[in-house]
This record gives structure tokens, C-alpha cells and sequence, in this order.
């Protein structure tokens, strides 16, 4: 069973790299309850936390089309877009250090330290 699974994953997996292909959703969820079987998990418990997974997806995809439904009439009507729900995580963190970055051009003891640095620099040359 390992090893069917591992082919048959490793073919899929080629088909999605090369012509964007997504499969079923019962292809996936069968997918995670052999993933579930392998690591252990018996099977009633694999097909609950598939299920669950399955479901939190489908909420997750009807949520992104429903914003990008209020993009499209946020857009025509001229205003600002509504946030994204689920923000990328990159971005969640470029978001909390931008403050950081922007202190840096502000900050007094930083300033001085630029300051001295450029003079021992002017001062080598």
C-alpha cells in the first residue's frame, strides 16, 4: 500500500507541475485518509480529520472567491478593496517591520551612530 501510494502521488504530482492540474476533491480526500492510514491512524479517526480538512478548504476557497467578487465591485465602483482574509504570512511580517524600517531613518542615536561612521569613513579616505 506505501508504495502504490508513493507512485501514484509522485504521478499526480508531475501532472500538477506540468499542466496545472488539480485533482477531484475525492481524489484528495483519499489521498489524506492513505496518508492518515500510513502514519497509523486508524481508519474512522483518518476519515474525520480528512473530512475536517476538506471542509476548512472549502470554506477557505468560497471565502477568496467571495473577495475577489468584492475586489470586482469595489473596483468598478471606484473605492478601495476590502482587505485580504487571509493575508499572505510573508506579508503579515514585511507589515509588522516596516514600522522598524521606517524608525531606522528617524531614530536620533541611530542618525549619530550613521554620522560618526561616515566621518571615521571620510576621515580614513
Amino acid at each position: 500500500m506505501g508504495l502504490y501510494f508513493q507512485i501514484v502521488y509522485q504521478i499526480v504530482s508531475c501532472f500538477n507541475r506540468i499542466s496545472g492540474f488539480d485533482p477531484p476533491p475525492a481524489c484528495v480526500f483519499g489521498w489524506r485518509v492513505l496518508e492518515l492510514k500510513e502514519q497509523g491512524v486508524n481508519e474512522e479517526e483518518a476519515m474525520a480529520v480528512a473530512d475536517l480538512l476538506m471542509e476548512y478548504r472549502a470554506e477557505r476557497k468560497a471565502k477568496k472567491k467571495a473577495h475577489a467578487r468584492l475586489k470586482q465591485i469595489a473596483k468598478l465602483q471606484g473605492k478601495k478593496p476590502p482587505p485580504n482574509p487571509y493575508p499572505s504570512a510573508i506579508k503579515e511580517i514585511q507589515a509588522e517591520e516596516k514600522k522598524l524600517v521606517r524608525d531606522r531613518f528617524h531614530d536620533t542615536r541611530i542618525l549619530e551612530i550613521v554620522q560618526k561612521l561616515k566621518e571615521e569613513r571620510a576621515a580614513f579616505l
